[in-house]
This record gives C-alpha cells, sequence and structure tokens, in this order.
C-alpha cells in the first residue's frame, strides 16, 4: 500500500481521541495495509491510526511470536503486575524516558475479519500495546514520564 508520514509531537491529531470503528471495510483494511507498511519502514515496535492522521481506533503491533497484528477498537479488560521501562516514539523523535505499566494485559479488539478476540499479552507487547493504546486516547507517553534517581533507571541496551 504505502508508507505514511508520521505526524509529531506538537500536531493537534496527536492529542485528539480517535473514534471506533463502526464497520470494517475495504478502507479499514487499507488503513492496516498503510499502518504496516509504515512501521515496517520506520523498524518500530507498534504504530497507531492517528500517528498517520486518521482517528480511527486501529493498532498495529510487532509482537514477538508474529509478524504483526492489527487491533481495532482495542481495550484493556484485564492488568497485572507493574513494570518501569525506557520508551521511546516514533511521534517523539530522540527522546526516551521511564514510564511504568501493568506487566501483564488481557485486550479485547476486532481481528480484520471483524471477530471479537480476547488475548493476553506479556512483557514487551504489552507494553507497546498500552503506549498505542494511549495514542487512540491522545496521550503520549511524554505525559506519564515517571521521576526516578538516575541510579536506579533502567538500562538501555
Amino acid at each position: 500500500m504505502a508508507v505514511m508520514p508520521i505526524r509529531k509531537i506538537g500536531d493537534p491529531v496527536l492529542r485528539s481521541e480517535a473514534r471506533p470503528v463502526q464497520k470494517i471495510t475495504e478502507k479499514t483494511g487499507t488503513l492496516v495495509e498503510n499502518l504496516k507498511d509504515t512501521l515496517r519502514s520506520e523498524e518500530g515496535l507498534g504504530l497507531a491510526a492517528n500517528q498517520i492522521g486518521v482517528l480511527q481506533r486501529v493498532i498495529i503491533v510487532k509482537a514477538e511470536e508474529e509478524e504483526m497484528i492489527e487491533l481495532i477498537n482495542p481495550e484493556i479488560i484485564g492488568e497485572e503486575g507493574s513494570s518501569i521501562d525506557r520508551e521511546g516514539c516514533l511521534s517523539v523523535p530522540e527522546r526516551e524516558a521511564p514510564v511504568a505499566r501493568s506487566e501483564n494485559i488481557t485486550v479485547r479488539f476486532l481481528n480484520l475479519k471483524g471477530k471479537e478476540i480476547v488475548r493476553e499479552f506479556s512483557e514487551l507487547t504489552a507494553r507497546v500495546i498500552q503506549h498505542e493504546i494511549d495514542h487512540l486516547d491522545g496521550i503520549l507517553f511524554v505525559d506519564k514520564i515517571i521521576n526516578i534517581p538516575a541510579a536506579s533507571q533502567p538500562q538501555t541496551q
């Protein structure tokens, strides 16, 4: 399909709440493919539709066990544990900071065929999904930065 430009911090679309997908159509499929192409191009871990200027509740995540997974109208319905790790974002270039997230989550979402799926995610994939769902709600990771002493901050590899 197409590699789309990624909206950067300061663009009002990033602070807007995305609307639920009412009906999965060919346009939804095109959006998903554009998100995948853009994510591959940027070598990121996840991408939300509003990061390419589309206010629809659609995210793409590069899951550990799969190439990519699309989540339409994702909703976290369960959370367990907590961890702090450094995060970055394609919409906030050259910035990383510690953010607390749930370690394990259960998410309800639709796939491209309109089938409702309930699935558990953990560790990095759970973190990325939470980060991308925040985008759909107009929240950036910089809004969730926690201040921890420098000596105890997680180390990046």
